[in-house]
């Protein structure tokens, strides 16, 4: 559903939206962001990973936040999304849905760490 039938994705509505990442098992407004944050803190000073385990262990919120990323990792399927790509994508922004997969896996081992 959208704003205006004629738009484009920008005048997609948020549930609309959601679904679709959910339908492809990659669950993108979930995670993405959340791997450069992690990546950005740690590169700053290997003693973050620490601080981010106090983090995790002291302050509800932030725990609940990295729990919910967790539990979105545990129902993804980056492999579900690339066959969607391969049936829906064309062919020169595939190597867009590549780099985000990517980014998927580096996202999802620094959650781990």
């Amino acid at each position: 559903s959208k704003r205006k039938p004629s738009g484009g994705i920008e005048t997609l509505r948020a549930i609309p939206w959601i679904f679709a990442w959910t339908q492809t098992r990659f669950h993108l407004p979930v995670w993405l962001g959340f791997g450069a944050a992690f990546k950005h803190v740690i590169n700053k000073d290997i003693k973050n990973v620490q601080m981010l385990k106090v983090m995790y262990n002291e302050w509800p919120f932030f725990r609940v936040t990295l729990d919910l990323i967790e539990m979105v990792f545990a129902k993804g399927d980056p492999g579900i999304a690339a066959l969607y790509d391969r049936l829906l994508v064309s062919e020169d922004l595939r190597p867009f849905g590549e780099r985000l997969r990517a980014n998927y896996d580096e996202t999802k081992k620094l959650l781990l760490q």
